[in-house]
């Protein structure tokens, strides 16, 4: 199973909530409407999911590789 890292540029998000829809359980939007990573390591690809939809290409998923 893949171990994912999640990482947020905040400059770049403008708050469409995308990965919100896409991952509900992985990001919500803080008070000022940026979005944040409720967690930074996950094995659900979903966070892949929430990449690919956010359209300000502010989320970062990569795969870790365990050593």
């Amino acid at each position: 199973m893949s171990k994912y890292e999640i990482t947020i540029d905040p400059s770049l998000c403008s708050g469409y909530g995308a990965c919100v829809d896409a991952a509900r359980d992985l990001f919500r939007l803080d008070t000022g409407g940026i979005a944040t990573a409720v967690v930074t390591h996950t094995d659900d690809p979903a966070a892949l999911d929430a990449a690919d939809a956010c359209p300000m290409g502010a989320i970062f998923v990569q795969e870790v590789r365990a050593a």
